[in-house]
């Protein structure tokens, strides 16, 4: 985005109308310059209205991501240990950390985004976010004791990110879906996915990424193949991006820095105050194959159970099979 279009959009940011004409004064450019700004805002999914003779307005306002705003909002620790660098367009936060992972550190590096085109959630499926109104982050993190010891972590990120929402005063219906889906009542509210590169019983490079949805236009909606939700449907009112995102990185700092040291039983025994699958009936998919039966929660690896009649329970793991719930 060029630095004219940015201006333009901070101006506009309120939902105030304001004149083209005020707008070039403003930033010394030219009424057609505004306009080629306009233009360009309105196909990244901004929706701005022209009212002839008066000027430009967002249909809503949109609050940006603030840098500064974030790192005063941070608990001490996150603040002083942390590195954030927030983007307003790019193909995938998680897939851009990893490309500077070749060159350089990313350990406790994290990419805010205002708009992504190529997101991506478990088995390549793409995630659809309005632009400048919801959360894309990614966040990398470096662990000596390798890979072998971070198969829960998707669990206990999850479980993290909804006791977090739950603590800014959400609602606590929100919870989980095996294996990294966020819901509420049934609706998709946001995702997470974590790739994992390293050595098994050696260092390894852990990036998180997640969306969360707070606002949905009519158009994502529509693009989106299954129910969904956001924070401001369930609120009915508007979220503070800032505040909430300084929560969430404050909290997954703290699991990252304690999590080798810690029990996966823990997060295993929190599990079932997440769970809105447990005792119903899901469908779970692996290559041709399909298994039908009642959730029954995780193992000590995070794995699912599934009562398919019969004793012991099945378990799956994430990383090879896809979930729903049986028709």
């Amino acid at each position: 985005m060029s630095k004219t279009s940015l201006h333009v959009l901070e101006l506009l940011s309120s939902g105030n109308l304001i004149s083209g004409e005020i707008i070039g004064k403003m930033l010394g450019v030219s009424r057609m310059a505004v306009s080629k700004s306009i233009k360009g805002l309105c196909e990244k999914g901004l929706d701005i209205s022209s009212v002839p003779g008066r000027g430009y307005q967002l249909k809503s306002p949109v609050q940006l991501l603030d840098k500064n705003a974030i790192h005063s909002a941070l608990d001490k620790n996150a603040a002083e240990t942390n590195q954030i660098e927030i983007l307003h367009e790019i193909s995938s936060t998680s897939d851009y950390l990893l490309e500077l992972s070749h060159d350089g550190d990313i350990n406790r590096r994290i990419c805010l985004a205002e708009s992504q085109h190529s997101g991506r959630g478990r088995r390549q499926r793409e995630w659809h976010a309005t632009p400048y109104r919801n959360i894309i982050l990614s966040m990398g993190w470096c662990f000596d004791e390798g890979m072998s010891g971070l198969s829960g972590l998707g669990i206990a990120a999850g479980i993290t990110i909804v006791r977090t929402l739950h603590e800014a005063g959400f609602d606590r219906d929100i919870g989980l879906k095996w294996p990294n889906d966020i819901v509420w009542n049934d609706n998709k509210l946001g995702g997470l996915l974590i790739d994992v590169r390293g050595e098994h019983d050696g260092p390894c490079l852990a990036v998180l990424g997640f969306g969360l949805n707070l606002s949905l236009s009519a158009a994502e909606l529509q693009a989106i193949d299954q129910p969904c939700a956001s924070l401001e449907q369930i609120t009915n009112k508007s979220v503070d991006r800032n505040a909430l995102v300084a929560d969430l990185v404050s909290a997954l700092t703290e699991l990252f820095e304690g999590y080798v040291a810690s029990d996966f039983e823990d997060f295993q025994q929190l599990w079932p105050g997440y769970d809105r699958l447990h005792g119903r009936e899901v469908k779970v998919t692996r290559g041709e194959m399909s298994f039908s039966g009642v959730a029954m929660g995780i193992d000590r690896l995070g794995a699912l159970m599934l009562d398919e009649g019969k004793k012991p329970y099945s378990s799956f793991l994430s990383g090879e099979v896809s979930l729903r719930l049986a028709l």
